[in-house]
């Protein structure tokens, strides 16, 4: 009787279990359709995550972007080059970061992706996983600017050397946008400077001398100009950097000379 009522206890349980697993696929189909559409989520979701990390260059967020590029691609390692070093790298195998100039030597002087073996790799240690790499150059306007290696423990499939290409091209595009926010920033300087030499560093010190000249004939009225002087500055679109070197062009103007005491 005992051992009826365990084993019935046991079916309900595993019955319980069986729903909740069912339930939770039911809503995750739900929420992301077929496993097609899950893992287009999962690839938009981790591209979009690399792509504000790359929009700066090759620079502080070019090792966050590494993990994300390492996870879209599913590869042993990762890394990111400017050629003068890493930039970032993701995955196991850290040790071969001395290492990634070499392999990427072609890629970085012009050349098309290349599959790398472990004669290329050249590790000795027998617990690495890296013994492979896709290596493909990252270019902003037919100018290399990088390499990006995918590293792996077997020989990369036809598939995966295709993906790397495709990777590679987005970081290239994100570098590229990059530039191009690099020369709107400094074309909104260069405005800037043109409106500053617009304004004539005589005309600052002749209207402060016109306002010194009425401060003990006409008090009232050198506190008006100096007001609207400050209204006028203030509207100057010039950070104190550049006041300062407004002000260092300007004339030095001499102390007034005082009268002579009569005799």
């Amino acid at each position: 009787m005992r051992s009826s009522v365990v084993v019935l206890i046991v079916v309900a349980a595993l019955v319980v279990v069986a729903a909740i697993v069912l339930v939770r696929l039911i809503r995750s189909r739900t929420v992301l359709g077929t496993a097609e559409n899950q893992t287009t989520y999962r690839i938009l979701h981790t591209t979009s995550l690399a792509s504000p990390e790359l929009r700066a260059g090759l620079g502080a967020g070019a090792e966050r972007a590494a993990r994300h590029l390492r996870d879209l691609l599913g590869t042993t390692a990762l890394a990111l080059t400017d050629g003068d070093g890493v930039v970032g790298w993701a995955g196991a195998g850290g040790h071969h970061t001395h290492d990634v100039n070499r392999h990427a030597a072609k890629a970085l002087d012009g050349g098309s992706a290349e599959v790398l073996g472990p004669d290329a790799i050249e590790c000795q240690r027998l617990d690495c996983p890296v013994r492979h790499g896709v290596v493909t150059a990252l270019t902003t306007e037919d100018r290399v600017v990088g390499a990006l290696v995918a590293y792996t423990a077997a020989r990369p499939s036809a598939g995966l050397v295709r993906a790397v290409e495709e990777v590679a091209r987005f970081v290239s595009g994100q570098l590229e946008l990059a530039e191009l926010d690099q020369e709107r920033a400094k074309l909104a300087e260069a405005e800037i400077r043109a409106l500053r030499a617009q304004i004539s560093p005589h005309f600052i010190y002749n209207a402060l001398g016109a306002i010194a000249s009425s401060v003990r004939s006409d008090p009232e009225h050198a506190r008006e100009l100096l007001l609207e002087f400050a209204d006028f500055t203030r509207s100057w679109p010039m950070t104190a950097e550049r006041f300062s070197t407004l002000w260092i062009a300007a004339p030095p103007r001499t102390a007034p000379t005082p009268p002579e005491s009569p005799r």
